[in-house]
């Protein structure tokens, strides 16, 4: 695909985005584009139009916006929310990060919108117009003097090049608050994980760990291991007509919805260290469930029956349910098991 692109910042945009076989086609075409730059910086240009960025926004960059809705989630009922005036939303695409960031975070005045794609800041600009009309938007990064409460990254570890990740280590540097949200795969968790070690010396984690200990990932015997965890699409992946199309031309599960997420807070008052956080999906199996869970001990695989939590059980195989919880183990066994926020 050629990675030249026509300056369509003044197209019209059609009224809907209502794919025809030829859209079908073309988000196969970027599908695999995403697929095979995983890992690599990818030196070809994903966009030809104006219409791949609509195509884009009501589809992939929609699954990813789930992603976002269950991270925000999680920092809230953890009580861990970022406040912010100034947010950067760096690698921006079509804007999905930061509208979903300004929907759940209010008081946020100033966005600034860097892509490699210049076209990608000017959709991420009109939508996140059309959303916040008050906000103050900035095309590119902040100057060195200018402050940043937030920084957004959002898939965009596997495309950048080692210039580009120490130009996202330095924004991060510069932050208060870090928020990354990366696919669920072994490579980008880890490369996640790395990152994190990294940036220890200078701030705390919000999320998903519940310790600022060494990641358990990096451990002796935990090479084919990963930090991820399935969102809960939203209702209408399952109803509409839309959704069922798309899963059916692109062989996209649904229901499948991996992710990695890093949340970092600049260090100041000490965090509460408690609880364990259940990594990727429970193995269910007759009266007991595997749950691979980390704490500030490692990342153990332990052992829940059924008898004792039969209320609890009922969850584990809900595709997005969070679960950090108060534990008490014996050997391999979870004894006691209950998620933060239960009663």
């Amino acid at each position: 695909m050629s990675s030249s692109m026509h300056d369509f910042e003044d197209e019209e945009d059609p009224a809907a985005v209502v794919p025809t076989g030829e859209d079908w086609d073309r988000l196969a075409e970027l599908r695999e584009l995403f697929l095979s730059s995983e890992g690599g910086f990818q030196t070809v240009g994903y966009w030809n139009s104006r219409r791949d960025f609509e195509l884009y926004d009501a589809t992939f960059a929609e699954r990813i916006g789930w992603k976002w809705d269950a991270v925000l989630a999680e920092l809230a009922q953890r009580g861990r929310l970022p406040a912010a005036t100034n947010v950067v939303d760096f690698g921006c695409g079509t804007g999905i990060a930061s509208r979903r960031f300004v929907a759940a975070i209010p008081g946020v005045k100033h966005v600034y919108l860097s892509d490699r794609s210049k076209q990608a800041t000017w959709f991420a600009r009109d939508a996140l117009k059309l959303q916040a009309p008050k906000l103050e938007l900035t095309l590119h990064l902040p100057r060195q003097e200018d402050p940043i409460d937030v920084l957004l990254a959002s898939h965009v570890l596997g495309e950048l090049d080692a210039e580009g990740r120490a130009e996202l280590t330095a924004l991060a540097r510069r932050a208060q608050f870090v928020l990354l949200v990366e696919p669920g795969s072994h490579l980008l968790s880890r490369t996640l994980g790395g990152l994190r070690e990294e940036l220890l010396d200078a701030f705390d984690v919000l999320a998903p760990c519940t310790h600022a200990a060494t990641c358990g990932m990096f451990a002796a015997g935990h090479d084919d291991d990963w930090c991820h965890f399935f969102a809960r699409p939203a209702p209408e992946a399952f109803t509409s007509a839309f959704w069922r199309h798309f899963s059916t031309r692109l062989g996209i599960d649904l229901r499948s919805l991996p992710y990695s997420f890093l949340a970092l807070r600049r260090k100041g008052e000490p965090l509460e260290t408690r609880g364990v956080r259940v990594l990727g999906r429970p193995r269910l199996l007759k009266g007991r469930a595997l749950l691979d869970c980390c704490d500030t001990t490692g990342v153990h695989a332990r052992t829940l029956f059924e008898r004792d939590a039969k209320k609890l059980f009922k969850r584990l195989d809900r595709s997005g349910e969070l679960l950090v919880a108060d534990a008490r183990v014996e050997g391999e066994r979870l004894v006691e098991f209950r998620p933060l926020g239960d009663a």
